[in-house]
């Protein structure tokens, strides 16, 4: 069946958003990376691989019981909002200052207008780029803070103190600081970092970003659509709008 006249005016409006402010594999920083696979617009209307198991974003193995409840609870961490919302997946990395920009000027209004709206679930894909040297530990830290349930807040300290990482050869000790201020438990912080699960998720991760064909940061699987760069909020609004009509439009047809 023909999608409905208002969903098609919605996907072309999606389409004519164009911004080159991302993160890319192979680049150094450049406000023109974008993922290797984009067409010059930054928001692509092709539905892309959907991120399996849709219920929770890992399919990381684990050795143990004790790693499967380890596991699950990270999982859950990094999960926030309504369980029948349309999903929002940001897929980001800590050094990353494009993923930066788009937290700093957009998170908190989304968290406002979206998430607590009941609109959305948003959850946190890693996808730690090799140009980042800290970015692997810095995902890993994160999923630790998640399985206390601080997901959020430890993103918001990394994010916040991202410019402090550039200086420092080894991140341990900056890493446990944020987990102090943000008042983890510190010995369960601590073992949980050299924990084999924690890393399988942080991979499992990249692998289905890479499924997803996704190789820059920050990208959004946004409903149906993937959305790549740092998008302005005012136009990301549309973005989220123009998914959630589509979404509303396939439900009633």
């Amino acid at each position: 069946m023909p999608q409905p006249r208002s969903a098609c005016r919605a996907t072309a409006l999606l389409l004519c958003f164009s911004v080159l402010t991302a993160c890319g594999r192979g680049d150094a920083g450049s406000a023109s990376a974008v993922t290797a696979k984009a067409e010059p617009g930054a928001v692509s209307a092709t539905t892309p691989p959907p991120l399996l198991p849709v219920t929770a974003l890992t399919g990381a193995t684990a050795d143990t019981l004790a790693d499967s409840v380890l596991i699950q609870r990270a999982d859950r961490g990094r999960l926030m909002g309504r369980e029948d919302a349309m999903w929002v997946v940001m897929i980001s990395d800590f050094q990353c200052p494009y993923c930066k920009q788009w937290h700093d000027s957009s998170m908190a209004r989304l968290k406002r207008d979206y998430i607590d709206a009941g609109k959305i679930r948003m959850a946190y894909l890693h996808l730690p780029l090799s140009i980042h040297q800290h970015a692997r530990a810095q995902a890993e830290a994160s999923m630790c803070a998640a399985v206390q349930d601080k997901f959020w807040d430890y993103a918001e300290a990394l994010f916040r103190d991202q410019r402090a990482f550039q200086s420092i050869e080894n991140p341990g000790a900056k890493l446990e600081q944020l987990a102090r201020d943000i008042s983890l438990d510190m010995p369960s912080f601590t073992k949980c970092r050299t924990s084999d699960a924690i890393r399988s998720i942080v991979a499992n991760d990249e692998r289905q970003a890479s499924q997803a064909r996704v190789q820059s940061t920050p990208s959004f699987l946004v409903g149906d659509f993937m959305v790549q760069g740092a998008l302005p909020y005012q136009d990301f609004r549309r973005a989220i709008d123009t998914a959630l009509a589509v979404a509303k439009a396939r439900r009633t047809r």
